[in-house]
């Protein structure tokens, strides 16, 4: 039997290779660890993509116009207890960190900080919630607020849809702290006027916009009206006898007052079309019919989608997704006449298809006959007297809004919240949309198709493939 034995420079050789492959493995691990820590610092909108439809954990563009102009140090508190974080909201509240050095936030554990909510007066609030803070002021957004439920198909599904309203709320709440100071806005109710909707109301309020109910028979518009709306009303405003609302409108306007007005074709008001008349603006007779199939709801051509137009001196559409549809149903479109000291131009306008219905009391069909007025018109329109300050906005719509049509139709929203937000002056516009996670829907045959792949054929791959490298190791 023979003994073989190891010189010593193979040994040499044997420890040089272990030691080089010891560096290489060594160095490879420094390395990941250098990468991975500076990705780590890399801010996430970099490294983390939004795949989801609703952009769950995407900011707005308003968000982010509002974190870009923050100059205000704000910081947000999150109340959860550890291991218990709602991965929607800690991603949301990276990305308010990564657009603006003034934003931080910071996880709060009601276990281990019991009294902490209480010096911001949150002693009440639900874990999840949370403390926004800038300087001596401070709001609470409790769990309950960040997310939305929708009970209206439980009968009939067993389940309710849930929405996220996270951004929402806290760009409100950041919007509150720092821009915006607290308008006051003012509805009449005293002339059959439509409510405001909830949905308006909250928009309002996440503009920092009060609205408050007005009746102008027991009351006068207050000095704080930075506002004045007026809903679809069903009687004209009286400008004689005990009580002389024109009067009151008047004087209002002379002091540079902001009024939204909207109108149903239906209704005829000469007293508050006097009033608009000082800024050139006068309803055209009837009730307008959209002729391009494509700017109409499909089989109702007097539900219409006008375009937007490209106001020059109005702001109201600064902010507005002018790539969202508004839809005006049974509107009426107005006139503008130039006018000695005022600049007024159009918000939204039909198509040159358009006409303006005469007859459409007696009419059965919308079809285009003799008297009828071709288009386009104006729906939407806004003035401002250059002598005194004051501001009007009238639309032609007595439903634009409407709780159902923002079910579908959200644009309408926007566009008042936008609509109001320029009246007192505001320049930025808070998104106000709520998102809902759509669960990922895989068609059966890619399904089928995916299931082959991971099952069969990448394991059958990663076979072959050690299959040949042992093969080729043997040759060797």
């Amino acid at each position: 039997m023979k003994n073989f034995k190891f010189s010593s420079s193979a040994n040499g050789k044997v420890f040089r290779n272990g030691l080089y492959s010891t560096a290489i493995l060594a160095a490879a691990i420094v390395l990941a660890v250098l990468i991975n820590l500076l990705v780590g610092a890399i801010p996430k909108k970099y490294t983390e993509f939004d795949l989801s439809a609703a952009k769950m954990y995407t900011l707005g563009d308003s968000s982010r116009q509002l974190m870009q102009s923050l100059d205000q140090d704000v910081t947000v508190y999150y109340l959860c207890e550890t291991g218990s974080e709602d991965a929607i909201i800690t991603k949301l509240l990276d990305h308010y960190a990564d657009e603006s050095g003034h934003f931080h936030w910071e996880q709060k554990d009601p276990a281990l900080y019991p009294t902490f909510a209480a010096q911001y007066g949150a002693e009440n609030a639900s874990t999840g919630s949370l403390i926004v803070v800038s300087g001596e002021n401070s709001e609470v957004l409790n769990a309950a607020e960040l997310y939305e439920y929708d009970y209206s198909d439980y009968y009939t599904t067993g389940a309710a849809n849930v929405t996220f309203g996270g951004e929402k709320q806290i760009s409100s709440a950041i919007y509150k702290l720092t821009a915006a100071a607290e308008s006051h806005a003012y509805y009449t109710t005293n002339h059959g006027e439509q409510a405001l909707t909830s949905s308006l109301t909250e928009a309002l309020k996440a503009q920092n916009i009060d609205a408050q109910p007005l009746d102008l028979l027991t009351g006068t518009i207050p000095e704080d009206c930075d506002l004045l709306i007026i809903s679809d009303p069903a009687s004209d405003f009286a400008a004689d006898g005990l009580v002389d609302e024109i009067a009151q409108l008047q004087a209002y306007l002379e002091n540079g007052g902001k009024v939204l007005l909207t109108t149903s074709g239906y209704t005829e008001t000469p007293n508050l079309d006097a009033v608009m008349a000082q800024f050139g603006f006068a309803r055209e007779p009837g009730l307008v019919v959209e002729g391009d199939a494509g700017h109409a709801l499909y089989g109702y051509p007097y539900s219409l989608f006008p375009d937007y137009a490209a106001a020059d001196e109005s702001t109201a559409l600064d902010g507005v997704n002018q790539s969202t549809h508004v839809m005006l149903s049974v509107a009426q479109g107005i006139t503008i006449t130039e006018t000695d000291d005022v600049t007024a131009e159009p918000l939204l306008y039909t198509t040159e298809d358009a006409y303006s219905k005469q007859d459409f009391d007696a009419s059965s069909s919308s079809a285009k006959e003799a008297g009828d007025t071709d288009g386009p018109f104006s729906l939407a329109v806004w003035a401002r007297n250059d002598s005194t300050g004051a501001e009007v906005i009238w639309i032609g719509c007595p439903n634009m809004d409407n709780e159902q049509v923002y079910q579908s139709i959200p644009g309408n929203l926007t566009f008042l919240q936008g609509c109001a937000a320029s009246l007192v002056g505001q320049s930025l516009l808070i998104d106000t949309k709520a998102l809902e996670a759509a669960p990922i829907t895989v068609p059966a045959s890619a399904s089928m198709t995916l299931g082959m792949v991971f099952v069969f054929v990448l394991p059958a791959a990663v076979l072959i493939a050690g299959a040949v490298v042992v093969l080729l190791r043997r040759r060797r």
